[in-house]
């Protein structure tokens, strides 16, 4: 955690319990582990400041660093990235963007909990300008990160997104599971639900509030496992500013490519 920043509105005890001093704008910061979960790795880093040691929420932060595009693709329920991942790796190459974009594609635990903390350490690694592609359940953990972080500096991209995985995934409980792309035997415990529905309870509580430029769904036409209607009504009733895509393809989205032409323009890294 050797990233510095530098501070963009002044951070005062008067926002919130995260904070018990004043920190001049302009302030170069240095990020340092947490190892007292001050603050939830999704929404901010914990920085040393006069001998203090504080969370701070990225809305207040600005990189001061030099920095790539970073995307996060995060994959479905039992599955695994591979394929995407070679599809979006091609791309970039295509694209001559190897240098300044990369690609972060990890195999994500079983364990919801898990897969939060994962995200957040490495939303934490590379902030600066991440872009969170997630598609089905993946698309669900995207929904969250949008929803407990409403900085520009993470954009969020939801494709085909599970919104009520607590109540599609309930089928599930308890089942022997094996993993259609790493044929890994694996066991999805009640436990896991239960994380699933607090993780969902919450987005559902915070989305709403989201007022940035940078969330935005990408849905198939033809999805045969999952319905977008009950999300894309939340989004309507609460004018949750987002936008939109539909594809001519199924659940499993064969068309990526499509998306990524669609993104262009967020993908090539800019100055702060």
């Amino acid at each position: 955690m050797t990233k510095q920043f530098k501070t963009i509105k002044f951070i005062s005890c008067k926002h919130q319990d995260w904070t018990t001093i004043d920190i001049p704008v302009g302030t170069i910061l240095q990020q340092i582990p947490d190892t007292k979960n001050l603050i939830q790795p999704i929404k901010g880093i914990v920085l040393e400041y006069k001998n203090e040691v504080i969370g701070v929420p990225y809305d207040f932060l600005t990189p001061n660093y030099d920095y790539k595009t970073t995307i996060l693709l995060l994959h479905g329920f039992n599955s695994a990235p591979e394929n995407k991942q070679a599809i979006i790796n091609q791309w970039i190459i295509n694209n001559g963007l190897t240098d300044s974009v990369e690609l972060i594609a990890p195999q994500l635990n079983y364990n919801p909990n898990e897969v939060i903390k994962k995200i957040g350490n490495i939303i934490q690694e590379h902030y600066g300008n991440i872009i969170v592609v997630g598609t089905s359940l993946g698309g669900f953990y995207a929904n969250y990160v949008r929803a407990m972080n409403h900085t520009n500096q993470i954009r969020v991209h939801s494709i085909n997104p599970s919104w009520s995985p607590s109540t599609t995934l309930k089928k599930e409980v308890n089942k022997a599971q094996v993993n259609l792309k790493t044929a890994e035997n694996w066991f999805f415990t009640e436990a896991y639900l239960n994380y699933l529905s607090n993780f969902e309870k919450k987005c559902k509580e915070e989305l709403k509030n989201y007022k940035g430029n940078h969330y935005t769904l990408h849905l198939a036409n033809s999805d045969e496992l999952l319905s977008f209607d009950e999300l894309t009504s939340y989004l309507d009733e609460n004018k949750v500013k987002h936008k939109l895509y539909y594809y001519d393809t199924d659940h499993r989205f064969g068309t990526v490519v499509e998306l990524l032409e669609n993104i262009k323009n967020e993908l090539i890294p800019s100055s702060l």
